[in-house]
C-alpha cells in the first residue's frame, strides 16, 4: 500500500471515530468540552478523557419553533389532518417524531387510542342539533347545538365544558393532560377543544403550557431551573452524571434540575435524596432522645442525666418516682449492697443493659451523622460567603486599580479565584454526603476518598485565606504583585485538586493511583 493510501485510511479511521462520538441531529454540537467517564467495568486509559460537549442551551423562542416544526413534519408524513391531533400524538410519544411515525404507520388506531383520541376528527358532532338534551353535569335542558363532545361521545353543555377547562387552566401546566370529565374516560382534551370553548385570555395561557410541554414531556430536555431563565438544555444522555451548564451561567444536575441544589457532584441523586430526607426527618430528634435520655420506669417520661449520682428522681409532679439510672430498678432496692450511689452491680443482669446497648449503637450512628452534617453545613455556609464575595469582587478590583495603579487585566485573578472557591465549596459540601454513605468495609476506597477530599479541602482553605487578605495590609506595588501571584497560582493548584477529586469519585476510587 502506498503512503498516500495509508494516509487516506488513517483519515477514514479518524472520521469514523469522530462519527461514533457525534450527537443526534436535533442537538447541535458546541465547541466547549466536557469530561466523560467510562462505565464502572471499564478501566480508563488516561487520567482524563474528553469529548465534544453533548448538550446545548436552547432559547425558549427556538424551542417553540422546533415544536411547530415537529408538528408540521408529523402531519405531512402521517397525513394527520389537524395541528391539534398531531400535537396530541407527539406529546403521547414524548415528542419523539420517529417513534410516533413508526407506531402510527404500523397501527394508527392503537396509536390514537393510546394518545387519548379515538379518531383524528377530534370532535363528535351533535347528531340532531335541534333536539333537546339534558346536560349530565348541570342537568339543564338545551339543544344539542349548545353541547360539545369529544370523540368519546360524552356530551355536556358548552358552559359546563368552559367552566371545567377554566379550572384546569388555572390549576397550571397539568391542563395540557386534562381528560374528559366523564368518570373513567381516558379521552384527552385537545388544543382545538380549548380554543373553541374558553376565552382568548385563557386560551393564551393554555397555549403557553402546551408549548412548554415540548420540554417537560421530552426525556432529553429540561428547563434551566435558575430563577428568571427561560432557556432549556437538550442532551443526548438523559441519565448523565456530569452536570450541565446553561448559557445564563447556572450549573445543575440534569436529572434533578433543582434551583436550590444545582450541581451536587460527586454524590448520586438517590443518595442526596436520602440525605435531605434524613436532615429534615423528625426521626433524628427521636434518635437524639434515645441516645441521650432514658425513660422513667413508672411514667415513661424522658429524663436527661445532669449529675454523677445514679439516684434519679422523676421531675414530673404526679410521679416523683425514685430509681437507679443504670438498671432502672427501684431505688429502695439499692444501697451499699448494690454498689452505693455511683455504681450498680445489678446492671449487667438487668434488661436495662440491653436497652443501653441499643441506645449506644444509636448514639454512635448519630455522632457519625453529625460529624458529616456539620462539615456539610460548614462548606455550604462557606460557599454562601464566596458567593457574596463574587458580588463585591468588582468593587475590590476598582480599589486595587486606584491604590496600586495597575492594568485592569492585573485584577482578573480575583474573579477567577472567587469562581474556583465557589466550585470547590460546592463539591466539598456534597462530598460529605457521599462520605457518609460510603461503604466503610471497603477500606481502600474509603482511604482514597478521604485522601482526595483532604487534599481538596486543605488547599481550598489555604486559597480562601490568601484571597481574603485585606488590601490595607498590602502596602505597595511589589507586595501586591506577590499577593496576586500567590492567589493566581493557588487558584490553579486547587483547580487541579478539584479535577482529581471529581475524576476519582466518578470514575471509581479503585482506579485512582
Amino acid at each position: 500500500m502506498s503512503s498516500d493510501e495509508e494516509d487516506n485510511v488513517d483519515m477514514i479511521d479518524d472520521e469514523e471515530e469522530d462519527a461514533d462520538m457525534s450527537i443526534p441531529s436535533d442537538v447541535e454540537e458546541e465547541g466547549e468540552e466536557e469530561e466523560i467517564f467510562p462505565a464502572d467495568d471499564e478501566m480508563p486509559t488516561s487520567a482524563t478523557l474528553k469529548r465534544t460537549q453533548s448538550f446545548e442551551t436552547i432559547p425558549q423562542e427556538t424551542i417553540f419553533k422546533q415544536a411547530q416544526g415537529l408538528i408540521g413534519e408529523a402531519m405531512q408524513v402521517c397525513s394527520i389532518p389537524t395541528v391539534a391531533a398531531a400535537a396530541t400524538l407527539l406529546r403521547a410519544s414524548k415528542w419523539n417524531k420517529e417513534k410516533l411515525i413508526e407506531s402510527y404507520l404500523d397501527d394508527p388506531e392503537k396509536t390514537c387510542r393510546d394518545a387519548g383520541i379515538t379518531a383524528l376528527e377530534l370532535e363528535k358532532a351533535p347528531p340532531a342539533p335541534n333536539k333537546i338534551e339534558s346536560c349530565l353535569i348541570c342537568f339543564d335542558d338545551l339543544p344539542q347545538s349548545q353541547t360539545f363532545a369529544l370523540t368519546c361521545g360524552h356530551r355536556y353543555c358548552k358552559s359546563c365544558w368552559a367552566e371545567f377547562l377554566e379550572v384546569m387552566i388555572k390549576d397550571g401546566p397539568r391542563c395540557v393532560y386534562a381528560r374528559c370529565p366523564a368518570p373513567k374516560c381516558k379521552a384527552i382534551v385537545h388544543e382545538a377543544a380549548y380554543k373553541a370553548l374558553v376565552d382568548a385570555k385563557l386560551y393564551e395561557r393554555y397555549s403557553y403550557f402546551l408549548q412548554r410541554s415540548f420540554v417537560e414531556d421530552n426525556d432529553h430536555m429540561k428547563w434551566c431551573p435558575s430563577p428568571g431563565c427561560t432557556n432549556a438544555i437538550a442532551t443526548e444522555r438523559p441519565n448523565r452524571r456530569v452536570p450541565v451548564k446553561c448559557d445564563c451561567g447556572f450549573v445543575f444536575c440534569f436529572n434533578c434540575a433543582d434551583a436550590d441544589i444545582g450541581d451536587h457532584t460527586p454524590v448520586p441523586c438517590a443518595q442526596l435524596d436520602k440525605w435531605l430526607q434524613k436532615a429534615s426527618d423528625e426521626s433524628e430528634n427521636v434518635k437524639w432522645m434515645i441516645a441521650n435520655t432514658k425513660r422513667c420506669p413508672k411514667c415513661r417520661s424522658p429524663i436527661e442525666k445532669n449529675g454523677g449520682c445514679m439516684h434519679m428522681t422523676c421531675n414530673i409532679p404526679s410521679c416523683r418516682y425514685e430509681f437507679c439510672w443504670l438498671c432502672r430498678g427501684p431505688w429502695t432496692e439499692h444501697g451499699n449492697a448494690t454498689g452505693g450511689y455511683y455504681q450498680c452491680n445489678k446492671y449487667n443482669e438487668s434488661d436495662a443493659k440491653n436497652e443501653d446497648d441499643k441506645a449506644q449503637d444509636i448514639k454512635t450512628e448519630l455522632e457519625t451523622y453529625m460529624f458529616y452534617f456539620h462539615r456539610y453545613e460548614s462548606h455550604k455556609n462557606a460557599g454562601k460567603i464566596a458567593d457574596k464575595q463574587r458580588k463585591t469582587c468588582v468593587k475590590k478590583e476598582e480599589q486595587i486599580l486606584e491604590k496600586f495603579d495597575v492594568r485592569s487585566q492585573d485584577t482578573k485573578f480575583l474573579m477567577e479565584a472567587t469562581e474556583q472557591l465557589i466550585a470547590n465549596r460546592r463539591i466539598l459540601q456534597y462530598s460529605y454526603v457521599m462520605g457518609y454513605y460510603l461503604d466503610k468495609t471497603k477500606v481502600v476506597e474509603k482511604n482514597l476518598f478521604e485522601y482526595l477530599q483532604e487534599d481538596l479541602e486543605k488547599h481550598t482553605d489555604h486559597l480562601s485565606t490568601l484571597y481574603e487578605t485585606e488590601l490595607e495590609k498590602i502596602e505597595n506595588y511589589h507586595q501586591f504583585m506577590s499577593w496576586k501571584e500567590g492567589v493566581y497560582n493557588y487558584t490553579r493548584v486547587t483547580k487541579k485538586f478539584l479535577e482529581n477529586f471529581i475524576e476519582g469519585t466518578m470514575v471509581g476510587l479503585t482506579y485512582v493511583s
